[in-house]
C-alpha cells in the first residue's frame, strides 16, 4: 500500500506506490472508478482543456460555431455504431450520397473504428468518463478482441481490401490504441498496444524503410505516413520504439524527396506504365505527409526546405474545386492542416482560414445525416467514393479539432 499519488484526482480511493506519468488502473477496477490520468498528463492536456472550457460555457480559439460542428459530427458518427462496437466505412448510408456509380467500395471497419476513435478522443473525450465513455469503450473492446496473436488488428474483408487497407487500417487502429492508452492510463490497453507496435516495427521493409499495402514489401510515403504517426504515438503512450526504425523512415523519405528539396512523390520506384508514373511526380498531398514526417523526425520549422515545403502547400489550398480537378481532399488537408499548425505563423493563419470556413459551411446541418459531410457533393472528395461518408467525416473532425489533439501525436522536440 502507497500513499495517494498526487495525479489521481480528489474522488480516486486508488492508492499508488509511486508517482508516474499515467495511473494505473487495475484490470478488477470498477468500471465506474473516475482513475484519469488525463488531466495530468501534459501531451494529453489540451483536449481536457476542451472539456472543462466547455463546462464553463468557453466557445475556444475557435468559437462556438466550431464547437457545435464538431459536437454535431460526433453525434453523427456516435449514431452510426454497431452493436458490437465496430464502425463500417459504408453501413446505413449506402446508395445515393455515399457511392459514386461503379466505383470500387473500401471495405475496412477496423479503418472505419478507428477513425472514428480518433475524433472522439481527439475532442478530449475517453472511455472512463462524459457523454460518450460506452461508444469509445465499445470500439476499443472491438480492436483488442479482433487482435491477432502477432498484434496485427485488421480484421480481413473483401479481397480488394485486403489488398490495399491492410496496413492503413492497422496503422490507425494502432494510433487509437496508443491514443486511448495515453489519455487514461489504461493499463489494459497497454499489451494490445505494444502488440500493435510490434507487428508495425516486424512489418517496415528493411532495405526501403517505410511501408505499403503488405509487410516487409515495398514502401510508398502514404502508408509510410501512418505507420510512423502509429509509432511517435505509441511513444508518447510510453512504448519504446527503437532509433533504428526512425532511422529507416529517414532512408524513405530521402528517396522520395524531389529534386528540388522541398517536394515528396508517393513512390519513387513506381513502374514506368502510364497509369503508374504519376507516382514518381511530386504531389501537394505526398509533401504534406512527407513534411509532417521530417518535423517528426528532427527538421527544424525554420530552416529553407520546410519552408519552401509549406508554400508549395498554401499555393495548393483547401478548396472545392470542380468535379475533374478533384481538388476536395480531407486526405491531402489533413495531413496539410497538422504541418500548417507547426509552421504556425502566416502559413497557419492562410491556411487554416481558409479551411476552417470551408468545412464549416459544408457539414450537413439538419436531417438524419445531420453532422456528416456528404463524399460527393458538392463535388466528389478524392477518396470519397471509395471510403464513404464516415471516413470523411471523421477526417474533416481531425482537423476541425487539431488545436486540441496534435500534441498526442506531433509534440516531438522540433530541433
Amino acid at each position: 500500500v502507497g500513499l495517494p499519488s498526487r495525479l489521481a484526482r480528489r474522488d480516486s480511493d486508488v492508492l499508488q506506490p509511486s508517482v508516474g506519468r499515467f495511473l494505473r488502473r487495475d484490470v478488477g477496477a470498477p468500471a465506474t472508478l473516475d482513475i484519469r490520468a488525463r488531466d495530468s498528463a501534459q501531451s494529453f492536456a489540451p483536449r481536457a482543456e476542451r472539456l472543462r472550457n466547455r463546462s464553463q460555457g468557453d466557445a475556444g480559439p475557435y468559437g462556438e460555431r466550431t464547437e457545435r460542428a464538431i459536437e454535431l459530427g460526433l453525434r453523427y458518427l456516435a449514431g452510426r455504431q454497431q452493436t458490437d462496437g465496430r464502425w463500417q466505412l459504408h453501413d446505413q448510408d449506402r446508395g445515393p450520397g455515399n457511392e459514386e456509380p461503379g466505383s470500387q467500395a473500401l471495405q475496412s471497419d477496423v479503418a472505419a473504428t478507428g477513425l472514428a476513435l480518433l475524433a472522439f478522443m481527439g475532442a478530449g473525450y475517453d472511455h472512463f468518463g462524459d457523454v460518450h465513455r460506452q461508444k469509445i469503450d465499445a470500439g476499443l473492446r472491438f480492436l483488442v478482441e479482433g487482435q491477432r496473436p502477432d498484434g496485427d488488428l485488421f480484421v480481413p474483408e473483401d479481397s480488394t481490401s485486403n489488398q490495399s487497407a491492410w496496413l492503413y487500417s492497422h496503422a490507425i487502429a494502432t494510433i487509437a490504441l496508443c491514443e486511448a492508452l495515453g489519455m487514461t492510463g489504461d493499463e489494459t490497453l497497454r499489451e494490445p498496444a505494444e502488440k500493435a507496435i510490434r507487428f508495425i516495427l516486424i512489418s517496415q521493409n528493411p532495405e526501403l524503410g517505410g511501408w505499403r499495402y503488405i509487410p516487409g514489401s515495398e514502401s510508398d510515403t502514404s502508408v509510410t505516413g501512418w505507420m510512423l504517426m502509429a509509432l511517435k504515438s505509441g511513444e508518447l503512450a510510453g512504448i519504446s520504439v527503437p532509433q533504428e526504425a526512425y532511422s529507416k523512415v529517414e532512408g524513405w523519405l530521402a528517396e522520395a524527396q524531389d529534386s528540388r528539396g522541398a517536394r515528396y512523390v508517393y513512390n519513387p520506384y513506381a513502374p514506368d506504365t502510364a497509369r503508374r508514373r504519376q507516382g514518381r511526380q511530386p504531389t501537394p498531398t505526398m509533401t504534406a505527409v512527407g513534411l509532417l514526417m521530417r518535423l517528426y523526425l528532427g527538421w527544424n520549422r525554420d530552416q529553407p526546405a520546410m519552408q519552401a515545403g509549406a508554400d508549395y502547400l498554401l499555393d495548393n489550398p483547401p478548396r472545392i474545386g470542380t468535379v475533374r480537378s478533384k481538388e476536395r481532399d480531407t486526405y491531402y488537408w489533413y495531413y496539410a492542416t497538422q504541418v500548417m499548425f507547426h509552421m504556425q505563423g502566416t502559413h497557419w493563419e492562410s491556411w487554416n482560414q481558409r479551411l476552417h470556413a470551408l468545412l464549416v459551411d459544408t457539414q450537413l446541418p439538419r436531417g438524419s445525416l445531420a453532422g456528416s459531410w456528404d463524399p460527393l457533393s458538392p463535388v466528389p472528395d478524392r477518396w470519397g467514393p471509395h471510403a464513404g461518408r464516415v471516413y470523411v467525416t471523421a477526417m474533416n473532425l481531425l482537423s476541425l479539432e487539431v488545436y486540441y489533439r496534435h500534441l498526442p501525436i506531433y509534440d516531438t522536440p522540433i530541433r
